[in-house]
């Protein structure tokens, strides 16, 4: 599995289909340098009364993250996986302190770096799109799957990972925000392309031009070395 371009849009009647994969296929050492393939910790179930708690703690924003949550649903091909891999997220991060730390937890990161927005969306991938969460730090742009993917292992054994980038933002050479129009729908993507010519394509954000001012702002902000 590896990030590629998203399908061109279809000249047909019929939509595009971006559906949703949940198949990694067979992992190969990553040659992209920003790739990372993660096992899935040991279950932590943590008890319902507590989640229930700091939703209610968090009426509003809780809300806001279930109707962002519901549109962001559309772009996969199953409703009710992604719905549980987003809420299981979602549950996990209002338990755990916040996406901050949820971000630390996924990602090793300098003492000084601080998460500045969180989006959801989907990479395009060889397999197909992968559903996950795309942070923007004062340092790195990252993404992380929702939920670990299928991939058999060269012994013909199954195993599950979580697929991830990590790109230190003075490596992002460019962000591209994309539009195409079809007939029966505009699709819409963001294009990260790093300065050693590796290319990510991002899709089914709930507010595409949101996020892309966002990206472009962080890339624009961060400190050049030489």
């Amino acid at each position: 599995m590896n990030p590629q371009p998203p399908p061109p849009s279809s000249s047909s009647d019929q939509p595009p289909n971006y559906s949703e994969t949940h198949v990694m296929g067979t992992p190969m050492p990553p040659s992209n340098p920003y790739v990372q393939y993660t096992a899935p910790p040991p279950p932590n179930n943590h008890n319902l009364d507590n989640v229930r708690k700091k939703l209610n703690t968090w009426g509003n924003k809780a809300e806001t993250t279930a109707t962002n949550i519901w549109t962001n649903l559309k772009t996969g091909q199953s409703v009710t996986g992604s719905a549980w891999g987003k809420m299981n997220l979602t549950a996990k991060a209002l338990t755990e302190g916040g996406f901050e730390s949820l971000y630390r937890q996924n990602f090793t990161v300098y003492p000084n770096e601080k998460l500045s927005r969180t989006f959801a969306c989907y990479l395009s991938t060889s397999t197909g799109p992968v559903a996950g969460t795309l942070y923007l730090s004062n340092i790195h742009v990252a993404f992380c799957s929702d939920r670990p993917l299928s991939s058999i292992q060269p012994n013909g054994m199954e195993s599950w990972v979580y697929y991830k980038l990590i790109i230190p933002l003075q490596k992002i050479a460019t962000v591209n925000p994309v539009t195409v129009t079809g007939k029966k729908q505009v699709d819409k993507y963001i294009q990260i392309s790093t300065v050693d010519a590796q290319d990510f394509w991002f899709m089914g954000f709930v507010n595409h031009e949101k996020a892309s001012k966002h990206l472009l702002n962080g890339v624009s902000t961060a400190p050049r070395f030489p």
